[in-house]
């Protein structure tokens, strides 16, 4: 953009882009999915595209621009969200994101007792790392957390239901840095689709997490939209899990830019 006010940034990104830890453990045993490596090298050409600054840009200053009806750095930082418990401004928030919370599961989230007890309680045991340094054994811990959530999202009798999307945007909510939003947008891009498997994408996440390449064009791509915005008020969530998610989503759902011709 050319002319306008000088832009004004909220909330600048802070992008940690230490070299990933080796000498990893494995779960002790083999009964979790595993990617391939075919799904992890697909994945990285993915993100790296989506991540492209003069792609992503844009992109990004206009997911975060608060002037507009995207949800942006809203949706982790509206309210409280307080870190011990599931509570009406989190439901609000997940709402940002195009999906809705059935009254039936907001009762059992946000009320004493039962399934909010233990949903609380799987909150607060998940691992205190980001995902690119959680070990084997905090993925289990993520995995309770995010099955109890999505027991107590499912509808009111309706058989079979699967609130898979939703589940992974409230966990996310919670612990931004920790459970990246999985929907079909994402998930497809990345080549996750059509299986659909928490435990491959949770993995394929960290490995990108994990990926200095990857970490350093997240780093280009939130200082891209920052330094374009020319009067523009944009608030850029701090949390590269969240930056890529953004990116990743956005590259599908903006269509590419069409430059005028003379």
């Amino acid at each position: 953009m050319e002319g306008g006010a000088a832009s004004t940034i909220l909330s600048p990104v802070v992008v940690t882009v230490r070299a990933p830890r080796q000498g990893r453990c494995t779960m002790a045993n083999d009964e979790w999915s595993r990617p391939t490596t075919e799904q992890l090298t697909h994945a990285k050409s993915q993100a790296l595209l989506a991540l492209q600054t003069e792609r992503s840009g844009w992109r990004l200053r206009r997911y975060y621009d608060t002037a507009g009806d995207y949800a942006g750095a809203s949706f982790a930082t509206i309210g409280t969200n307080d870190a011990s418990v599931i509570a009406a401004d989190d439901l609000f928030a997940v709402t940002l994101l195009s999906v809705s919370i059935p009254a039936g599961a907001a009762r059992l989230l946000t009320e004493p007792g039962g399934s909010s007890d233990t949903v609380n309680e799987a909150l607060r045991a998940l691992p205190t790392e980001s995902l690119r340094d959680v070990e084997d054994g905090g993925l289990r811990d993520m995995e309770t957390f995010y099955r109890r959530v999505k027991a107590a999202l499912a509808k009111a009798g309706v058989e079979n239901s699967n609130p898979w999307v939703t589940a992974s945007k409230l966990c996310a909510r919670k612990r931004p840095d920790l459970l990246p939003v999985r929907d079909n947008v994402v998930c497809a891009l990345l080549g996750l689709l059509p299986k659909g498997n928490y435990q491959v994408d949770w993995q394929v996440f960290r490995h990108l997490m994990r990926d200095q390449e990857v970490l350093d064009a997240i780093e280009a791509a939130a200082e891209t939209a920052m330094q374009d915005a020319d009067g523009t008020l944009v608030v850029i969530d701090r949390e590269p899990l969240r930056i890529l998610d953004a990116a990743l989503w956005c590259s599908v759902i903006m269509p590419d830019r069409v430059e005028a011709t003379a």
